[in-house]
């Protein structure tokens, strides 16, 4: 390709012989043309490296492979490969339609002159709300806006989000390598603590697949959620240092509410990972004691209901509820 291309398409894959060729083939099939791809097998024992090898005549697509060394090392190799204007990452178990990146491409052309840091799009994922406010929202009009894409757990998904590729070098942005879950929304947090603006649009154009056995299915060990914890704290407190001259009711709502999920996580892994009775007894307790936004409970979903009733039981009762649970294999 001669013509610096507008938007870089990063894909890892990793044992995804299933999927991956659907995937590729609807971003070369995009009405709008100029654009990369870069494919990262990281590491594949399956036919992935042999399907791969059947687009490397495509002038977009770049194949990287790359010994195992997860997700966030994949994207990371990639971006460091990337030279579009914009950054976008997709799954290799998902899909786009035709005009996923004129999408993008439109909405920067009704914006000249604005230097846009980030686009938010929505996904055709049901376990995903949708964001209502479109527009361009930039110093005090971002914390009410955050608040939105926090609540409705948008803030989470990296699919719906276009990156202005110098905002991500300038502030260097990357993946934190060694975690196989919320690397998405630790890498969104890095970046709404950077951005100076961002552009949400109404429509949608990506896939979300739940694929039986992928990544986002698998069970997270209690050492990973507590570093996971620790890491979400200072992403958080640092969002909120920089707004904290605004009106912020609405996202700190938001974040207690995913801290109320993760923190009722912990003490369900500690159940897999075989802590002692009073080990667990005593992060319930910390739960019971814990400073949540007042109504948190309706803002739940029926799952994390059910063990929130359960964690303000009696102490030692809700221990033995929950190792009930545990043994039926309910979580």
């Amino acid at each position: 390709m001669n013509e610096k291309p507008l938007f870089s398409v990063i894909i890892p894959a990793f044992n995804a012989q299933k999927t991956i060729k659907r995937t590729i083939l609807s971003v070369l099939n995009q009405t709008y043309r100029n654009y990369e791809v870069i494919v990262v097998n990281d590491g594949s024992s399956d036919l992935t490296p042999r399907i791969l090898e059947e687009f490397l005549s495509w002038p977009q697509v770049t194949i990287l492979h790359q010994t195992n060394a997860g997700v966030s090392a994949a994207r990371n190799n990639a971006l460091q490969l990337s030279c579009g204007e914009y950054v976008l990452f997709l799954d290799a178990d998902d899909w786009v339609e035709t005009n996923f990146l004129m999408v993008f491409k439109q909405n920067l052309a009704a914006w000249p002159a604005q230097t846009i840091d980030l686009m938010v799009g929505n996904l055709n994922d049901d376990r995903v709300g949708k964001v209502s406010h479109a527009g361009f929202f930039e110093l005090e009009d971002i914390p009410f806006v955050l608040g939105e894409l926090e609540m409705s757990d948008n803030i989470g998904y990296l699919h719906n989000k276009c990156y202005r590729r110098k905002m991500v070098e300038e502030m260097g942005l990357r993946f934190i390598e060694g975690i196989s879950m919320s690397e998405d929304l630790l890498f969104n947090l890095k970046c709404f603590s950077c951005v100076s603006n961002f552009l949400v649009m109404p429509g949608s154009a990506y896939h979300y697949e739940d694929i039986e056995g992928s990544l986002s299915k698998r069970k997270s060990n209690y050492n990973e959620l507590k570093v996971r914890k620790t890491s979400l704290t200072v992403l958080y407190d640092g969002i909120v240092e920089k707004y904290k001259e605004s009106d912020l009711d609405y996202f700190l709502k938001g974040i207690s509410k995913r801290v109320l999920a993760l923190d009722m996580q912990i003490v369900t892994a500690m159940y897999h990972s075989s802590f002692s009775p009073g080990d667990i007894a005593q992060e319930i307790n910390e739960i019971k004691r814990g400073r949540y936004s007042k109504g948190i409970f309706i803002l739940l979903n029926k799952n994390e209901k059910m063990k929130y009733m359960i964690m303000n039981l009696n102490t030692i009762t809700a221990y033995y509820f929950l190792y009930a649970l545990y043994r039926m294999r309910a979580f």
